[in-house]
């Protein structure tokens, strides 16, 4: 069932309303809610791929409201997070961070829901912060950063991208770019038809080399083209 913008009832407790914004598809808006394409048609039978448009009210699994968080900053759980895994990225005690989120449960973590990660300064808290270059347009960013519009929005709350300015900061999210430690490596961006195989034949390193000097990135990760991957001296 789809509801009109002012509308909020949904089909049962776990579930909410959420309005579609610019770029979104199905997919992705089941992915970012932790479902299936199957799970977001039960909890809209008449929504169809045709049907989705920018500013629609549809039902989505509910995630748990965002906790307080003074002095820190939100984090968006994606999947396979976890408590541990968080406090471990960001250098962060394991009892500090269950303090900061009371009312989150730590067994059962939904993607989409919002974390408090405490002691965390403002900006750009978990990502690196880039300058944008004259000449630099739009696809350019998204293409260098394999970032989605919505993604690079989600970092930067006033960026407009219909105007893209030379000397402006935004903010890139850590889960897309890593940087790669000068001096010891290089950065390579994946072209149609590369493989994990193919990137590490082409450098004289073991596939397993590679992985190590990117311990972020999947191995199929390396078939999709515009991700950022460091290239270990051989």
């Amino acid at each position: 069932m789809i509801y009109g913008q002012n509308q909020q009832l949904c089909p049962n407790i776990y579930s909410m309303p959420y309005e579609v914004q610019p770029g979104d598809t199905l997919n992705s808006i089941a992915a970012r809610f932790g479902t299936n394409l199957v799970g977001l048609i039960e909890l809209n039978p008449t929504l169809r791929l045709r049907s989705l448009t920018e500013g629609m009210t549809i039902c989505v699994p509910r995630v748990p409201t965002r906790p307080p968080c003074i002095n820190g900053a939100y984090y968006i759980i994606r999947e396979g997070d976890s408590f541990y895994n968080i406090a471990q990225r960001y250098g962060i005690p394991l009892n500090l961070l269950l303090e900061a989120n009371p009312e989150a449960n730590p067994y059962d973590l939904k993607v989409g829901q919002e974390i408090c990660i405490p002691n965390v300064p403002p900006g750009c808290p978990f990502g690196t912060v880039v300058t944008i270059q004259e000449g630099t347009r739009l696809s350019d960013i998204l293409i260098s950063y394999n970032l989605s519009l919505n993604e690079l929005r989600e970092a930067n709350r006033n960026f407009n991208p219909e105007i893209i300015v030379p000397g402006t900061e935004l903010c890139i999210p850590a889960e897309t770019y890593i940087e790669c430690p000068q001096g010891t490596t290089r950065e390579y961006v994946i072209q149609p038809g590369d493989s994990l195989s193919s990137v590490a034949m082409a450098n004289n390193i073991t596939p397993s080399r590679l992985l190590i000097a990117n311990p972020h990135l999947r191995p199929a990760n390396f078939l999709i083209a515009g991700t950022r991957v460091c290239i270990p001296s051989a």
